[in-house]
């Protein structure tokens, strides 16, 4: 993938929402360089605004208290206590208003690593509940931009009580687009269950919608036919987002001629 464009775009009507924390920074005016942070305008929806724990200490602590907590502190524990101990933040987050292309979410990923930057001691995206330090932001994140879009959304897997695997995602609502949920994956499809969802976050993120039937290219010579239905809403704690119910047992694979 290269490029912002959306070739595949569809207007659901269903826009990206975007929630960044910098803790460690928002002490002061963040500098924002457009040639080096890569960043063209601020995209419309979006609010950056700073919070210090004298005045906003309540919702901070609250932010960071479980569940959300216990899931960080897994993550990485000292970073969690930084977050913790931090006295400011800058916050980006909002609802971008023109997702036609990808240019929004390259904007956003310049100002967190401008703020990053400026001294932030980590980046919480709150959209895949993902800590990263400074230096896994600059290299995971900003050095790579959009030549990736499986970077900006995390794959989950969830033991089934018989030995099957769900493969869920967190993270395409920064597309604007339905999560993935896919259950009853045997420990030996595992490989070929993810690289389907990774295409179908590949193609969501440049503005398919996957409707009835999709045929996905997972390897070489082997395709896989997915039978997506849309299914929950935002409040649903698993996504907090809309998101695409597919069973395995309702795939179908088909080799093709090499």
């Amino acid at each position: 993938m290269t490029g912002y464009d959306r070739p595949c775009y569809q207007d659901t009507g269903s826009r990206p929402f975007l929630f960044y924390v910098m803790f460690g920074a928002g002490g002061g005016e963040l500098e924002i360089s457009r040639s080096r942070h890569r960043v063209e305008g601020f995209p419309r929806g979006l609010e950056l605004s700073a919070l210090q724990r004298p005045d906003h200490g309540a919702y901070m602590d609250s932010l960071l208290g479980p569940p959300l907590g216990d899931v960080l502190r897994r993550q990485n524990a000292g970073l969690y206590e930084k977050a913790l101990a931090s006295q400011h933040w800058a916050v980006l987050r909002g609802e971008v208003q023109d997702d036609r292309n990808l240019g929004y979410l390259r904007d956003a990923i310049g100002v967190v690593q401008a703020a990053v930057e400026a001294g932030a001691e980590g980046v919480l995206d709150l959209q895949t509940l993902s800590l990263f330090s400074p230096s896994d932001w600059t290299g995971r994140i900003f050095a790579q931009g959009l030549e990736l879009p499986r970077s900006h959304v995390v794959i989950l897997a969830s033991p089934e009580t018989e030995g099957s695997v769900w493969l869920h995602t967190r993270g395409m609502r920064k597309f604007g687009r339905p999560d993935i949920s896919l259950e009853g994956v045997p420990e030996e499809d595992t490989r070929r269950a993810a690289a389907a969802v990774n295409q179908m976050i590949f193609y969501g993120a440049l503005g398919a919608v996957f409707e009835d039937r999709a045929t996905l290219h997972i390897d070489e010579n082997l395709t896989c036919q997915v039978r997506p239905k849309l299914a929950g809403d935002l409040e649903d704690p698993d996504f907090n987002n809309t998101h695409y119910q597919i069973l395995w047992a309702e795939c179908a694979l088909k080799a093709e001629e090499p």
